[in-house]
């Protein structure tokens, strides 16, 4: 157990964004060693945050360190923005020869298994992070359960051609919707989509338009995850992933290769970030920046 006047460094990151108070805000611990489960959880619920990740010794030979994150109410698989901003943060702290540059390969275990990042450090100031998310397949959600979806969703009535999928990985559904002020103005029943979400087994549900906000993009989505504790989600890097993997399936007339997605806007939290597709292997890319460095008191 950590002593009680254990005092650990926190620091407070906004993944996929370019200035304070944009993207997706992460906590990260980077010396979480001694921790317990409890505690790692309680943390991640004071701070409230979509997630809050832990830094911690590997436990097998083949990785360089371990990552956990917690949202304010349990332990997930995967997190694409809050490893963004651990990488980040590490740079910050020079760890693992993490210095201006200079591009490093990190191998991290996690309960996805172990995950590949590449640092490139080449560019500004602020590294890439470029994290290579597991493979996924997709699969089709049956028309009634579509619709009983996008009811409680708040789809417009009688909205027609809406196509749903379940990816196999993370278990988020991912659902069309035609036009971005539609997307906009959705205001789905909360209640009822945690339900129908834990009834599923699903983890969060991420609409998503190819209207977007601005002309390089490809994507416009928002992510809802009421039963992990996450009404809406700022920046979702973990289902980019996926839906990068649906819009190569439904278009012939790009290079699907590589894919920008918008996703924050309608909180306010605008954040941008990039998806490099090889097969059904994702790499998602993104930047970050740092608002606040803190101590925790335990």
């Amino acid at each position: 157990m950590v002593p009680a006047d254990k005092i650990l460094i926190a620091y407070w990151v906004d993944a996929f964004a370019d200035r304070p108070f944009q993207g997706n805000p992460a906590v990260v611990v980077p010396l979480a060693d001694g921790l317990s489960d409890l505690q790692m959880q309680q943390i991640a619920r004071e701070t409230n945050c979509s997630e809050t990740a832990f830094v911690l010794q590997p436990t097998v030979p083949e990785a360089d360190f371990r990552l956990r994150w917690f949202t304010p109410t349990q332990e997930v698989n995967l997190c694409g923005h809050a490893t963004i901003a651990t990488l980040h943060a590490l740079a910050q702290e020079g760890r693992f020869n993490l210095q201006r540059g200079t591009t490093q390969l990190l191998y991290l275990e996690t309960r996805s298994g172990i995950l590949k990042v590449t640092v490139d450090y080449t560019q500004d100031n602020r590294p890439w992070v470029w994290l290579t998310l597991p493979d996924c397949t997709l699969d089709t959600i049956a028309p009634p359960l579509t619709q009983q979806l996008v009811t409680i969703l708040g789809y417009p009535e009688g909205m027609a051609g809406v196509d749903a999928v379940v990816d196999s990985h993370n278990r988020d559904v991912l659902v069309s919707i035609t036009h971005l002020h539609q997307l906009q103005a959705l205001k789905p029943d909360k209640v009822c989509l945690s339900e129908l979400g834990q009834q599923q087994g699903w983890r969060g549900v991420c609409v998503y338009t190819q209207e977007t906000a601005e002309p390089d993009s490809d994507a416009h989505s928002r992510f809802f995850a009421p039963q992990s504790g996450i009404d809406e989600d700022p920046v979702t890097g973990s289902v980019s992933g996926p839906l990068a993997l649906v819009l190569s399936q439904k278009t012939i007339a790009k290079d699907s290769k590589s894919w920008r997605f918008e996703q924050g806007d309608c909180l306010g939290r605008a954040g941008r970030l990039s998806i490099e597709l090889h097969g059904n292997t994702p790499k998602l890319g993104g930047q970050a920046i740092t608002v606040m460095r803190g101590e925790l008191y335990l």
